[in-house]
Order: structure tokens, then sequence, then C-alpha cells
């Protein structure tokens, strides 16, 4: 969880620039890309990890 609030934290403020780099690279649309990075930002500050169980223990 750590690890992803610290990319969270890279990506803050250029998550335009990040989801055209996804689209560019992956099958995903900038747009779909877009959301993916909304909503892990949510779960993040909410303090939801969506289930997987607590791993910063690994």
């Amino acid at each position: 969880m750590s690890k992803l609030r610290r990319l969270l934290g890279l990506v803050e403020g250029h998550e335009d620039d990040v989801a055209k780099q996804i689209g560019k690279r992956t099958k995903v649309s900038e747009e779909k890309a877009k959301k993916g990075i909304e909503k892990a930002t949510d779960a993040v500050e909410s303090g939801s990890d969506g289930g997987s169980g607590d791993r910063s223990s690994y």
C-alpha cells in the first residue's frame, strides 16, 4: 500500500500526461487510464486496498 501511495504521489498533478503514456504503451485508452488513476487515488485516500489484504509486511 505504501508503494502505491508513493507512486500516486509522483503522478499527482500529472494525471493527463501519465494517462497519455499508458495509452501509448498499452491497449488501454487514455480515458480509461485516467479513470483508473482516479479510482486508485480515491482508494488510497480512503484507506481501502481493494480487499486484497494488508501487504505492508511484504
